[in-house]
């Protein structure tokens, strides 16, 4: 019989779209994956170190509570109690990983785009939340009969004009714009390096580095990067 050794070490953090895993199997090396949500992968065989979740939780005996992670076990100075633990995860994680003497702005371009302060000394130090990229898209879409948005397969060279003309890539470029012009406007309030995180991050990189004209460090496996640095 396979003892629990035989298994895969696993972390999850639990989304509000998406399921994110980071997976260790006969080496020391973490594999990470972004997938749908599917509470059937828990049945796979595997040894769940640690899970957290910032989205509907399924009921499953797996997901024991002494191996849930909480906002108390972030080594970040002054962490709000509503604190996102995905938000305390990545900023936690460039904080740790940012070579300067000054904090960090880490943007989780998730459903929920994110900004989160992190001081030079570790401290929680706001932020601000706007609808994601997607969510916006599908907002448009479902709050009017005219206007309805599919992502192109590859980049859209109308997506790349100022004003487009194709409505939906209007819709596309407008909804970046948005996200890019708001985290332009809080690095300028606090011209700290930048780490980007999320689903969506492909989506705002390339606009936001040519119009901030600085690196901004993608780092699409922050979140898990940090909480497999936490547990293990």
């Amino acid at each position: 019989m396979a003892s629990s050794e035989d298994f895969p070490s696993r972390c999850l953090l639990i989304g509000n779209s998406r399921w994110h895993w980071a997976e260790q199997s006969g080496t020391s090396r973490w594999v990470y994956q972004h997938e749908i949500a599917a509470p059937e992968a828990l049945d796979s065989p595997s040894d769940l170190m640690a899970w957290a979740a910032v989205g509907p939780i399924p009921q499953h005996p797996c997901l024991q509570s002494s191996r849930r992670l909480n906002l108390a076990d972030i080594p970040l100075q002054g962490i709000p109690p509503w604190l996102g633990i995905d938000r305390a995860l990545a900023g936690w994680g460039a904080w740790r990983a940012n070579e300067t003497r000054v904090g960090v702005l880490v943007v989780d371009a998730g459903t929920v785009l994110s900004l989160t302060r992190i001081s030079a000394t570790g401290s929680f130090s706001g932020g601000l939340l706007a609808a994601g990229y997607g969510l916006q898209l599908r907002a448009m879409a479902e709050a009017t009969a005219g206007l309805n948005v599919t992502s192109p397969v590859g980049l859209d060279p109308e997506d790349a004009k100022p004003f487009p003309f194709e409505t939906q890539a209007a819709m596309r470029s407008g909804a970046q714009q948005s996200l890019v012009g708001l985290i332009r406007q809080a690095h300028a309030q606090s011209p700290w390096p930048i780490w980007l995180c999320g689903g969506d991050a492909p989506q705002l990189l390339p606009n936001l580095q040519e119009q901030l004209g600085i690196e901004v460090f993608h780092a699409p496996n922050l979140v898990m990067e940090a909480m497999v640095e936490l547990v293990s």
